[in-house]
């Protein structure tokens, strides 16, 4: 009995071995590809961006200088002042640009879900879109006005007067909020672009669109039979318009390093008021081209 249970012992102690070893084994393949899985996780978005070559902007046309289409021998494109500066940042990151264009409203989604690098389209950094995404500096500040038919007649000098007026604004822009949330105006519209809510002004469908100061001039040129006015409490420091680059969040601390650092070269040699300005005129001819 004792030989028997000193061979089964031996055989036991065997096989505990194996199983420790094999145990061991299967550890460390976990452990590698948990290592593998953390530095695939951690590499930044600058780094993704560069890896693959292509940095893809989100945009929503239809906002110009901003962001507009231009026709040219029955071709069309998207330019602005927008996509000039996303040029300049594949540029400064040495890669080639994509632009994907989509709704105002669905491009914080696309930056969630991962469809876009980052969204340059006149977007304002609220305090409740930071909570969803990031921001680089501001690269653009300006007022808001009213854009109103030519003959329109009614009060409008400040911005309490426009709770008296069916308002149209861009849906998911400041303005939007600033009419519904900040002034509550009653009886608002929101659409997809300035242009089409400029055709819905002179339908009679709205009585004015709030829209930024240099949009509205924009279209004040671009078609026949509106005016701009400016109305106090449109371009106070609250309702005033500004623009940043849209991030998703998360491990982008180098990307927006680059960004800003771009941002203040170009606003410290001119080079944007240059941007905004030929843009500014670009768009203002649209309409003599038609």
């Amino acid at each position: 009995m004792k030989l028997f249970n000193k061979k089964i012992t031996k055989k036991m102690i065997v096989a505990l071995l194996v199983a420790a070893v094999s145990i061991a084994a299967i550890g460390c393949s976990k452990k590698d590809a948990s290592d593998s899985d953390t530095q695939t996780t951690s590499k930044s978005t600058l780094e993704s961006i560069k890896a693959k070559g292509t940095l893809v902007v989100g945009t929503a046309p239809g906002y110009p200088p901003f962001e507009f289409i231009k026709s040219t021998d029955g071709k069309s494109e998207v330019v602005g002042a927008d996509i000039d500066l996303a040029n300049k940042v594949a540029e400064k990151l040495g890669v080639k640009l994509e632009i994907k264009t989509m709704d105002f409203d669905s491009l914080i989604p696309a930056l969630v879900s991962d469809k876009i690098d980052m969204a340059i389209t006149g977007m304002t950094p609220t305090d409740e879109r930071k909570k969803t995404i990031d921001f680089s500096d501001v690269y653009f500040t300006g007022t808001n006005s009213l854009i109103v038919k030519a003959d329109f007649n009614k009060k409008a000098e400040t911005a309490g007067d426009l709770k008296q007026l069916k308002i149209g604004v861009q849906k998911g822009s400041t303005q939007e909020i600033l009419a519904v949330e900040k002034l509550k105006v009653p009886n608002t519209k929101s659409l997809l672009n300035i242009p089409d809510l400029v055709s819905d002004l002179k339908n009679g469908n709205i009585e004015a669109v709030i829209a930024s100061s240099t949009v509205a001039k924009i279209n004040e040129k671009q078609f026949e039979g509106i005016k701009v006015l400016d109305i106090k409490g449109l371009s106070s420091s609250d309702a005033g318009e500004t623009a940043a680059i849209a991030l998703k969040k998360g491990n982008n601390e180098e990307l927006l390093k680059e960004v800003n650092s771009l941002i203040k070269e170009l606003h410290d040699s001119g080079e944007y008021d240059k941007i905004l300005n030929k843009n500014i005129d670009i768009a203002g001819q649209q309409n003599a081209e038609k």
